[in-house]
């Protein structure tokens, strides 16, 4: 079974003080971070680098949504079998009102896992993170393994 440590992670948030509470929290437990704040940039960072988990904030508005973000991601061989966790950090009343919704929508395109918390609890967040890294099967190899396979079969 692969370690929970050490494992590069794309983290989409928009707003700033949110990707750096996330980022410090990942960065804590021993991971990579990449880091964006727009749907294209982090488009950009997959394309160039090969990552074992990508965190989104569910209510991304700047260049997609979060089902466009799902979509692409899945659509890439490299990217589909990537664990996907949708993150929605103090929701609103309306967005709190919608999350089943969101939450089915999102699992049917492919999401891991939705992780919503009113509140940031570094502890919880790394706890959850790290579990869903360390359930991966022995049997299913990292992304830069794939992604070095596929540079050498070209």
């Amino acid at each position: 079974m692969y370690s929970s440590m050490n494992r590069k992670i794309l983290a989409l948030l928009e707003d700033p003080k949110n990707l750096q509470q996330v980022s410090e929290c990942l960065e804590e437990s021993g991971h990579c971070v990449f880091k964006a704040t727009r749907f294209d940039v982090a488009m950009q960072i997959l394309d160039r680098q090969p990552v074992d988990l990508i965190v989104s904030d569910v209510h991304l508005q700047n260049g997609g949504d979060i089902f466009d973000f799902l979509v692409r991601v899945h659509v890439s061989p490299l990217l589909q079998n990537v664990p996907f966790v949708c993150f929605s950090f103090q929701p609103t009343e309306l967005a709190e009102y919608l999350a089943t919704g969101v939450q089915t929508a999102a699992r049917i395109l492919g999401a891991t896992c939705y992780i919503s918390m009113q509140v940031f609890d570094p502890n919880e967040f790394a706890m959850r993170i790290n579990d869903l890294l360390s359930k991966r099967s022995s049997s299913e190899y990292s992304s830069m393994e794939r992604y070095q396979e596929n540079q050498l079969s070209r």
